[in-house]
């Protein structure tokens, strides 16, 4: 049963039907880069990623120009790391990832851990 009341109007006396709707899943996603220095190892790390329950939606290798890291990193303009941040960028191919999961963005924080290179060595 379909849970929808084949006739209309209704009539007098009679209760509206119900409509049996599935309930929304919503799962986060995210953006995971791949970067230059580890593109070699591209396959373990892909492994990883999918070990650890996430899925990969959607990927794609390719090479940013300068000006497309410029523009994508454009939060960090004026910082001291932006020049060598966007020549590393464009020094080589990424591969670029959707990921899925649920409490997709915290998860992946926690598996990366943190941004800083010291703090990283320290926990990670």
């Amino acid at each position: 049963s379909s849970g929808i009341n084949a006739e209309w109007p209704l009539r007098p006396g009679e209760a509206p039907a119900t409509f049996m709707e599935q309930p929304a899943i919503f799962v986060e996603r995210t953006l995971a880069i791949i970067k230059p220095d580890a593109i070699d190892q591209s396959a373990a790390i892909l492994r990883f990623i999918e070990d650890h329950g996430f899925a990969i939606l959607q990927q794609r290798r390719l090479h940013m120009t300068p000006e497309q890291c410029s523009d994508f990193y454009a939060e960090h303009y004026g910082k001291m790391f932006f020049p060598s941040l966007v020549s590393f960028m464009s020094s080589g191919s990424i591969i670029a990832m959707v990921l899925a999961k649920e409490n997709c963005i915290l998860e992946w924080r926690d598996l990366l851990g943190p941004t800083s290179s010291h703090r990283a060595r320290e926990t990670h």
